[in-house]
């Protein structure tokens, strides 16, 4: 499966310059086609896409299949959590570098994970807006006792229902 973002949306949500000196092993400034063919970011977006799946799995709002399935803004969304996630790896491959600018992109990307992981409506699709909030209802007293059902029907051979419960009950 692919990557949910390419290295050109990473590259169009973030700044150049820092990835290329993030992937970089050496001093030498990268050309851009270095950075596009990347392998380091090709590897990274597709842990970033896992690590996205895994969450929104274990939400339970959304499946992989959903994610494929986005377009417009929530598409764009989509993007934008992944290059975070990507941009939080990159300093973290490079610590040292930059430490505020890593904290904070590791932070939002702990933040996005986590909101994915509880079930929050983050891409806003219509028929998953009360996904992580199941109906609870039950019948009501009078609905129960017009069920109707067997022992109601063969009051010879059951006994009543009021007795079958024990009286002095918790």
């Amino acid at each position: 499966m692919a990557a949910y973002a390419s290295v050109s949306d990473l590259i169009t949500r973030r700044d150049k310059r820092i990835i290329g000196e993030l992937i970089k092993d050496d001093d030498d400034p990268p050309t851009d086609a270095e950075i596009l063919a990347s392998s380091v970011l090709s590897a990274l977006l597709v842990d970033a896409s896992g690590q996205v799946e895994a969450a929104v799995l274990s939400g339970k709002r959304y499946q992989p299949a959903d994610l494929e399935d986005l377009t417009g803004n929530s598409l764009g969304l989509l993007k934008k959590i992944v290059c975070t996630i990507v941009m939080a790896d990159l300093y973290e491959r490079r610590p040292g570098v930059h430490i505020e600018q890593a904290k904070a992109y590791t932070e939002l990307a702990r933040m996005y994970l986590e909101d994915l992981r509880t079930g929050k409506n983050l891409f806003n699709l219509s028929d998953h807006v009360n996904a992580a909030n199941p109906d609870t209802t039950a019948p009501t007293v009078v609905d129960y006792t017009n069920l109707n059902l067997l022992p109601e029907q063969m009051i010879r051979h059951f006994q009543y229902r009021v007795t079958r419960l024990p009286i002095d009950r918790d």
